[in-house]
C-alpha cells in the first residue's frame, strides 16, 4: 500500500515538527483542558511529535486525565464502563488508511 498524503485533498502533506526557539512547555500547554474538552494528537506529544504513536499516546493520556476530572467531579462512574468487548465481531475488516 502506498500513501499519497502529499497530494491528498484533505491534508495536503501537512504534518507538525518543533520550530526553532519554541517555549519548553509548548506541548504541556497545547493539552490543557478547558472545561472538559481534553486534547490529544501528535501535535500535542512532546516525546514523539509529528507520529502515529505520538497521537495515540496523548489519546490515552487524555482519556485517563478526562476520567480522573469525571471521577473527581462526579460519583457515578457506571457510565465508563469499557463495552467495545461485548460487541467482538468474529469477521475483522482490515483498516483502510491511505487513498490509492
Amino acid at each position: 500500500m502506498v500513501s499519497h498524503w502529499g497530494t491528498d485533498i484533505n491534508s495536503l502533506g501537512c504534518y507538525s515538527y518543533d520550530a526553532v526557539g519554541r517555549p519548553h512547555d509548548l506541548y504541556a500547554r497545547m493539552r490543557t483542558p478547558v472545561d472538559n474538552l481534553f486534547f490529544a494528537g501528535e501535535a500535542t506529544c512532546s516525546k514523539f511529535p509529528g507520529t502515529v504513536h505520538g497521537a495515540f499516546a496523548t489519546g490515552v493520556m487524555a482519556a485517563k486525565e478526562c476520567y480522573q476530572s469525571f471521577a473527581e467531579n462526579d460519583s457515578d462512574l457506571a457510565l465508563f464502563q469499557p463495552v467495545m468487548a461485548e460487541t467482538a465481531s468474529s469477521k475483522l475488516v482490515p483498516l483502510r488508511i491511505s487513498r490509492m
